[in-house]
């Protein structure tokens, strides 16, 4: 049943995208995509994500915490809330700072964790991450260690890898079809307000290649 309802998310925001970008009344700009060539022939890209201004919306629930500040909320049905579930949705942009989609990030506690991260760039493509989980809680954690008070406003720099190993990527369409990859998720936070509202960076470096036939 939560399987159900994940892919139920994933597969309704996938289609409102997949409408907007082949309704022909709605022409989407081709933004140049900023990659680099890495060594073994793959190439590497940034997505960036910059807090609170590029959050969408957030779940409403025990799981969210400090994430689930500042956002609209998204209410889950009441079976879903005794297991830990985390989704969030955020416009994306590349390393140069333009907006050029849409992501949503969804995370499963328990024993076995997980991340999915599903991007969209209408101009693009799209395509899915996935990653195993960090700990619950693992944000409010970093920032307690950093001298955060609950309640109170606090500035610095909390550099947070979300997984210990690289993530891959699973599948693409359009320009990321047919590659396979890894990526890096880092969450940069420097500062939160008396409401708890973070601001700061997820970066998501991703290297990918088109497999040799």
């Amino acid at each position: 049943m939560k399987l159900l309802f994940l892919l139920a998310l994933l597969a309704g925001f996938a289609g409102t995208l997949a409408g907007a970008h082949y309704a022909p009344w709605l022409p989407q700009a081709r933004l140049a995509s900023h990659t680099s060539v890495v060594a073994n022939g793959g190439r590497a890209e940034q997505f960036l994500i910059r807090l609170p201004a590029d959050r969408i919306a957030a779940t409403d629930g025990e799981a969210g915490g400090l994430r689930a500040k500042g956002a609209a909320a998204m209410l889950l049905p009441a079976q879903f809330l005794p297991e830990p579930l985390l989704v969030e949705h955020f416009k994306v942009r590349d390393s140069s700072g333009s907006v050029i989609g849409v992501a949503a990030r969804h995370w499963t506690g328990g024993s076995s964790a997980a991340t999915t991260w599903s991007v969209m760039i209408p101009s693009r493509g799209a395509f899915v991450l996935n990653a195993p989980g960090e700990a619950r809680g693992a944000l409010e954690a970093a920032l307690r260690a950093g001298g955060y008070s609950a309640g109170k406003s606090w500035e610095g720099e909390i550099v947070l890898p979300m997984h210990k190993d690289a993530g891959v990527l699973t599948t693409g369409g359009g320009e990321f079809e047919g590659l396979s990859g890894s990526y890096t998720e880092t969450w940069t936070i420097a500062s939160i307000d008396e409401d708890g509202r973070v601001a700061g960076t997820i970066e998501i470096d991703t290297v990918t290649s088109r497999p040799q036939e």
